[in-house]
């Protein structure tokens, strides 16, 4: 198998490890009831889970959609490629960076990405994606320190899809310092598993999908927590998370 570094896709990868400018809101439907003292509430789970979701810290949609980006690259007219010419080449960059001074959200970031083309008698089938980065952000509603990887399977190449089809596993290992509620300090480990995630190849935005959220970790001086719920991307740069015990937040990016 060739092996192939490649940077032209630089600008696509510093939006996976951090994207700026684009503010999401996150509103609950139900009032976050939670007394304990000991650890963290429904609100601050659906913030740190809402963080590795939106473009405004390098979660799961920014890397999905910048990884739809230079697949259609691959295809493009405009850079003279062809998808074809890819099958079983594997390609890897790593790139890093920082906020600007005076930023209203500033961070930091270093993360790297490998992708590879199967195809079948020179007809792609599936894109195999994997990402890996560290990364750290101080946001209005909490700040955190923050490992993360993922794997992604992209599927739907040929011309008679409308959209790119996903599927992948996201892990974000991170401390975290809430400053809503009770402003807890803690760690966590969320794991996204996402099914079947459609990213339009004319817009490169997610049209829908699901995926089931579990994060689990320990209050600074507190006890472990663990909690479940599910995410439905609903088109328009929104989502839907549904925590296990029925209380509903809006992700909107």
């Amino acid at each position: 198998m060739k092996r192939e570094r490649i940077t032209f896709s630089k600008a696509a990868l510093l939006s996976v490890c951090l994207s700026v400018g684009i503010i999401f809101t996150i509103s609950s439907c139900k009032k976050d009831d939670s007394t304990t003292t000991d650890t963290i509430s429904d609100d601050d789970v659906s913030e740190v889970v809402s963080q590795s979701v939106s473009t405004q810290s390098g979660g799961l949609v920014t890397q999905s959609t910048a990884a739809a980006s230079m697949t259609s690259d691959f295809n493009s007219a405009r850079t003279g490629a062809k998808l074809t010419d890819q099958c079983g080449i594997m390609h890897d960059t790593t790139i890093a960076g920082a906020s600007i001074a005076g930023a209203a959200i500033t961070y930091s970031y270093n993360c790297s990405w490998n992708w590879l083309l199967s195809c079948n008698n020179l007809v792609p089938q599936t894109y195999v994606w994997n990402y890996a980065g560290k990364a750290s952000y101080d946001a209005p509603r909490m700040s955190s320190n923050d490992s993360s990887k993922a794997n992604i399977t992209i599927t739907g190449l040929g011309g008679d899809s409308t959209y790119y089809v996903f599927n992948q596993t996201y892990v974000r290992n991170g401390s975290q310092t809430s400053k809503i509620n009770e402003k807890r300090s803690f760690t966590s480990v969320i794991t996204i598993t996402s099914a079947d995630i459609r990213i339009s190849k004319s817009t490169l935005k997610v049209i829908s999908g699901t995926g089931t959220v579990s994060i689990s970790g320990t209050v600074t001086g507190g006890k472990s927590f663990t909690r479940t719920g599910t995410i439905t991307f609903l088109g328009n740069d929104k989502a839907t998370l549904v925590l296990a015990n029925g209380k509903s937040y809006t992700i909107e990016w």
